[in-house]
């Protein structure tokens, strides 16, 4: 006999009951593992406090964010990178450097390892120039296409300048392509002459004042002629009339002043010659565009 299908109920519905092997699955699903939460990147706020110079604050959040989390290794490598710049400039320069030289040969953190040889370059160009050019000539030997080649052969050209090698720091830029105005061309290929401290003197040794007015500092040249001419007049007028006490008195504080002028004599060809390399810096720092160094991370 054929059945037909309850009234109401649709034919393709079962009226009867449902087995257990026919029943749906009703266990709910496992719930996804726990994500851990997002960690916002901290190197924009630790360049905000670099910026504001507040290093100790740069020095204290990097440490912070280096024991809450276990970072990838380019982000702990940027927050040490931090850090070291901030120990930098809080005048811990030793163990700074060697943070950087340690970041500068990570080779799972490239970015970072050009930024800390950068670093590194400038550290030294502000304490020991010469070491300093090298390291930059030595990044740019590395990383001709860089973004950060024109920078670096600026701040190359800027310690042989300070060196007071002025034709070299002109072949520097020239090398980068960097553009030269007239004023710092002119400067850098005709600088000034240097006196030399030992022929100043040797001239004041001979004739008290000549090594000053050598080292074109004419006040101080008449002062210790003068001064040295009332020392040596007063020994021979003591010893032409035999008063030996005198004698010994003017010679005493004659010989006194007369190493003085000596000295002074040095004194004021270096004075001169710092002079001279200051005006040349100052040129070269107004006429070449600003440079950040060191670098920060970029984001």
């Amino acid at each position: 006999m054929l059945f037909s299908a309850a009234p109401g109920v649709a034919a393709s519905e079962p009226t009867g009951p449902i087995s257990a092997s026919e029943a749906p699955d009703a266990t709910p699903p496992e719930p996804a593992p726990p994500q851990p939460p997002a960690v916002a990147d901290p190197i924009p706020l630790l360049i905000h406090l670099y910026r504001a110079e507040d290093f100790q604050g740069v020095r204290t959040e990097s440490l912070r964010r280096q024991l809450d989390a276990p970072p990838s290794p380019v982000l702990q490598a940027e927050l040490r990178y931090m850090e070291a710049l901030a120990r930098l400039a809080l005048g811990e320069a030793d163990a700074a450097m060697v943070d950087l030289d340690a970041l500068r040969q990570q080779a799972d953190a490239p970015p970072v390892a050009e930024l800390a040889q950068l670093a590194l370059a400038e550290a030294w160009l502000t304490q020991f120039p010469v070491q300093g050019v090298r390291m930059y000539q030595d990044y740019l030997a590395a990383h001709a296409d860089s973004p950060w080649a024109s920078p670096a052969a600026q701040r190359a050209a800027w310690g042989l300048a300070e060196s007071g090698r002025f034709s070299m720091a002109l072949t520097q830029l020239e090398g980068a392509g960097q553009p030269i105005s007239p004023a710092l061309r002119q400067t850098l290929t005709a600088p000034p002459r240097w006196k030399r401290p030992v022929l100043a003197a040797a001239l004041s040794g001979a004739l008290p004042g000549a090594g000053q007015l050598y080292a074109r500092q004419p006040r101080e040249a008449l002062s210790a002629f003068a001064v040295n001419a009332v020392f040596f007049s007063g020994m021979a007028l003591a010893a032409r009339q035999r008063a030996w006490p005198a004698f010994g008195i003017a010679a005493f504080f004659g010989v006194g002043f007369y190493a003085g002028n000596i000295y002074g004599a040095a004194d004021a060809a270096l004075r001169y010659n710092r002079g001279a390399r200051d005006d040349v810096m100052r040129t070269f720092e107004e006429e070449l565009p600003p440079v950040e160094m060191p670098p920060l991370p970029q984001r």
